[in-house]
């Protein structure tokens, strides 16, 4: 009779109690592998801290990654820049480089200037 097989564990749903009931994973590492969500293949697991090739290899058997993430050959990556806070703050950061925003403060500047003399301008009349 062959061994019961048992219930995959899809590593970008399970909860941190589920993937410590696979055999070598402890708390830290079930955290560590849920702070690097998602994964598109089980290979990805390896840039969590303290799982290697080798650990890799003993914890396939228990392990899978839900079919939407899986990447087809044909999908390419996408050009767009992640948005990321600049300081505490969000202004501008769909301006990509310092030189882009260097002009756009350039440009806002020279608005705020040009309204003054256009006021001043009205004044003398």
């Amino acid at each position: 009779m062959p061994p019961k097989q048992k219930k995959l564990i899809d590593i970008n749903h399970a909860s941190e109690t589920e993937l410590m009931g696979i055999p070598g994973i402890g708390s830290s590492l079930a955290q560590g592998i849920v702070d690097h969500r998602p994964y598109s293949i089980v290979s990805d697991l390896t840039d969590v801290s303290g799982i290697s090739e080798k650990k890799l290899e003993t914890l396939l058997p228990f392990l899978q990654v839900s079919a939407f993430r899986k990447k087809t050959v044909d999908e390419k990556p996408s050009k767009e820049k992640p948005i990321t806070k600049l300081g505490h703050t969000e202004a501008f950061v769909f301006l990509e480089d310092r030189n882009e925003r260097a002009d756009a403060f350039l440009i806002i500047f020279a608005g705020f200037i040009i309204g003054l003399i256009i006021l001043l301008l009205r004044r003398s009349d």
